[in-house]
């Protein structure tokens, strides 16, 4: 395997939100990670979060997160994110689009008297479009692409694992290229 993923561990993370905003008040309702080192995973950690304001029907068709699910299963954030935070530690975080990611966890992580995120970070979506030639860079289209299988998109876990096997493709095509 490659130096750019021996040196130290990383973390591949997904958020599912209210929204697309955290400064206009949307809120995570589900958080997944998986710890690399190489190509085998680690560790792993995901949570349904409840909100605490009524879902937007855009966001339950988008994401099929919705209250009862939220009701049933969700967690607290005060359970969720300082386990999270613990768990993310140093390592480097992978993700795709990973500043919308940031954004809601680091106002999530503030809002529970944790530090905020100043890990380094890894984005698909950059990278991507450094090495491929695409009409679009979705999550999606840049899988389907690669090859990489999709379970089902747009839940948390089934995107970690997407965007995992998308970097892990994606260094591999780099070093081919030399840069």
């Amino acid at each position: 395997m490659p130096n750019l993923v021996r040196p130290s561990e990383f973390a591949v993370i997904d958020v599912e939100t209210t929204g697309f905003k955290p400064e206009d008040g949307h809120e995570i309702v589900e958080v997944a990670a998986q710890k690399i080192r190489g190509q085998s995973v680690i560790g792993q950690y995901q949570a349904l979060v409840q909100a605490s304001r009524p879902l937007d029907p855009g966001s339950v068709l988008f994401n099929g997160i919705g209250p009862e699910l939220l009701a049933a299963e969700g967690k607290a954030g005060h359970e969720v994110f300082p386990v999270l935070h613990a768990f993310l530690g140093s390592a480097v975080l992978i993700g795709h689009n990973i500043p919308f990611d940031l954004g809601f966890l680091n106002k999530h992580f503030t809002l529970h008297a944790l530090p905020p995120l100043t890990n380094s970070v890894l984005d698909t979506l950059l990278l991507s479009r450094k090495y491929l030639i695409l009409p679009s860079y979705s999550l999606e289209s840049v899988a389907r692409y690669l090859q990489v299988p999709q379970p089902t998109a747009h839940r948390a876990m089934a995107d970690v694992e997407t965007t995992r096997q998308v970097f892990l493709k994606l260094v591999e095509r780099a070093l081919k290229v030399g840069r």
